[in-house]
C-alpha cells in the first residue's frame, strides 16, 4: 500500500514539473547562462510620433576655422534667415534660398566664408581674403565691398549705422558704403563675443602674471580708442541711466561666494554701486556652502541661478527690501541647471538628458516628454522647443502643453541654432540644411 501512494506521489511531483516547465521554462536556473541583459527591449512609446514633412532640404559648406572644420563654428553665423529666404554658403558662393519652396533665388561670389549676417534687405559676407561683401537680398546684386581687409573674421555684429567685425581685433565700417572708420586701439587680442552697448564696444581678453586675470575692455564706438578697462568682470546684465550692471567674478583673492552685481560709470568705467545678492540666505562663511549663481537681465528683472532653481528680483530694488521670486525645480529632481527662458511664460531646466519647466504664473513644475537621447541643443521659436538629440533626431515639443509634435530624423549628430522663416522650420545640421512647416500649434498667435 505504501508502495502504490509513493508511486502516485512521484508520478504527479513529475507531471507538475513538467508543466511548470512548459509554462515558463526559462525559471530554470541551467538554462540562464548569465551572458544576456534585457532592458527596455520594447517600442519606445515615442517612435509612432508622426515624422515632419521634408519641404526641401540642401547641402551647405561646412564651417572652417583656418582650414579646419570645426563643429564649434555651427552656431556662429553659418546660415541666415530674412525676407522669405535663407542665405548659406555653397561650394564658396553665398546662395539665397527661398524659404517655402528650397529654389535657390541667387548666387553671388566665390571663396567666401562664414559668418553670415542679414539685417534690413541686406546680407552680409566675408571672403577668404578678409573682404567683407553687402548684398542686396533681394536681387544678389553687390552693394558694395568693404574699403579694407580683415582675414579670419569670427563675428559680425550691426548696430545703428556700423558694422563691426572681429578677428582678434575689433574694426568699425560705415553701413552705408563699407568703408573702414577705425581699428582698435589694443595691441594684444581680444576674445569673441563683443557686444555693442550704447557708445560703448566691449571686449575681453586676459593677462597672466602671478596669476591669470579676466579683463573686460571698453571702447569707443566712433574711435575705437580704449576708454577704460576693469579686472574680473562678465559683460555687463544691462544699461541703467549711464550705468553698466555688470557681474564680478570670482578669483583666487576674492571667492565671491555671493552673486555681487557692481553698477560700472559708462565713461570711466568706477564702481558707482555695488549690490550683493544672497536668495538661498546661506552663509558666505561657510566653505561648504553653494556658491552665489550667474545673473542676467531681461525686461525690468533681474534673474540669478541658484542650487535648486532661478531667483528674481526688480532690477533696481535692495534685494533685502524686497520679496524675491524663486523658481524652484526641487519637486522635480536633483542635477538639473538652468538651460533658457524666461519664455513663453516659463524657465527651462535640463540635465542634458531631458528638459524641465517651471511655470511663471505659478511656479508649477512639468516635464517635457518625448526625448529619448542626450541632447545637442535645443532653440525655441513660437510655442515650440525644437529639441535636437545627439542620434540625429530633432524633436518638436509644445511648451504649453508639454506634448511632443513631430520629429524629424537626420544623419547629423552636430547641429546649429534652428530657425524659423515665413512658416517654415529651419534645420541645420552638418553640412545640411532642411526644412519643414512650423506645426500650426505651436505658432505664436
Amino acid at each position: 500500500m505504501r508502495g502504490t501512494l509513493l508511486k502516485s506521489c512521484l508520478r504527479a511531483t513529475v507531471i507538475g514539473l513538467g508543466v511548470l516547465f512548459m509554462v515558463n521554462p526559462v525559471q530554470a536556473a541551467a538554462v540562464d547562462s548569465h551572458t544576456s541583459y534585457i532592458g527596455s527591449n520594447f517600442d519606445d512609446y515615442y517612435a509612432n510620433l508622426p515624422a515632419a514633412k521634408v519641404e526641401w532640404s540642401t547641402t551647405m559648406d561646412l564651417p572652417t576655422l583656418g582650414d579646419i572644420s570645426t563643429d564649434y563654428l555651427m552656431g556662429k553665423g553659418v546660415v541666415a534667415a530674412g525676407t522669405g529666404k535663407a542665405f548659406i554658403l555653397q561650394k564658396g558662393q553665398l546662395l539665397a534660398i527661398n524659404a517655402q519652396t528650397g529654389k535657390v533665388m541667387w548666387k553671388y561670389g566665390s571663396k567666401l566664408k562664414a559668418p553670415i549676417l542679414y539685417q534690413d534687405g541686406v546680407a552680409y559676407v566675408t571672403s577668404e581674403a578678409g573682404t567683407i561683401y553687402a548684398v542686396n537680398a533681394a536681387t544678389g546684386k553687390n552693394k558694395w565691398s568693404s574699403s579694407a581687409n580683415s582675414k579670419g573674421i569670427s563675428q559680425l555684429v550691426i548696430d545703428k549705422d556700423q558694422l563691426f567685425a572681429a578677428n582678434g581685433d575689433i574694426h568699425a565700417f560705415n553701413l552705408k558704403d563699407g568703408k573702414l572708420q577705425w581699428r582698435d586701439n589694443f595691441g594684444e587680442k581680444l576674445y569673441e563675443p563683443f557686444m555693442v552697448e550704447g557708445n560703448l564696444i566691449l571686449a575681453q581678453n586676459s593677462e597672466s602674471g602671478a596669476y591669470t586675470y579676466d579683463i573686460l575692455h571698453a571702447f569707443n564706438r566712433n574711435t575705437g580708442k580704449e576708454l577704460w578697462n576693469n579686472r574680473d568682470y562678465y559683460f555687463p546684465i544691462t544699461e541703467i541711466n549711464g550705468t553698466l550692471i555688470t557681474q564680478r567674478k570670482a578669483t583666487l583673492f576674492d571667492a565671491l561666494p555671493l552673486t555681487t552685481l557692481d553698477s560700472l560709470d559708462v565713461k570711466t568705467g568706477k564702481v558707482v554701486k555695488t549690490v550683493v545678492y544672497n536668495p538661498a540666505n546661506i552663509d558666505p562663511n561657510d566653505p561648504e556652502a553653494p556658491k552665489g549663481g550667474s545673473a542676467w537681465s531681461d525686461g525690468d528683472r533681474i534673474f540669478i541661478t541658484g542650487q535648486k532653481g532661478v531667483y528674481s528680483y526688480p532690477v533696481n530694488a535692495d534685494p533685502s527690501t524686497v520679496i524675491r521670486d524663486n523658481y524652484s525645480y526641487e519637486s522635480i529632481g536633483d542635477k538639473l541647471s538652468y538651460a533658457a527662458g524666461p519664455y513663453d511664460g516659463r524657465i527651462l531646466f535640463s540635465n542634458g538628458q531631458s528638459i524641465y519647466g517651471v511655470k511663471m504664473a505659478n511656479k508649477s513644475a512639468v516635464q517635457y516628454s518625448g526625448i529619448s537621447n542626450p541632447i545637442a541643443r535645443f532653440d525655441l521659436l513660437g510655442h515650440g522647443m525644437y529639441v535636437a538629440q545627439t542620434d540625429g533626431k530633432l524633436i518638436a515639443i509644445d511648451l504649453i502643453s508639454a506634448k511632443p509634435m513631430v520629429q524629424l530624423k537626420t544623419s547629423d549628430r552636430v547641429f546649429g541654432p534652428t530657425l524659423l522663416e515665413s512658416g517654415m522650420i529651419i534645420v541645420q545640421s552638418k553640412g545640411k540644411l532642411t526644412a519643414f512647416k512650423e506645426p500650426q500649434a505651436l505658432k505664436m498667435k
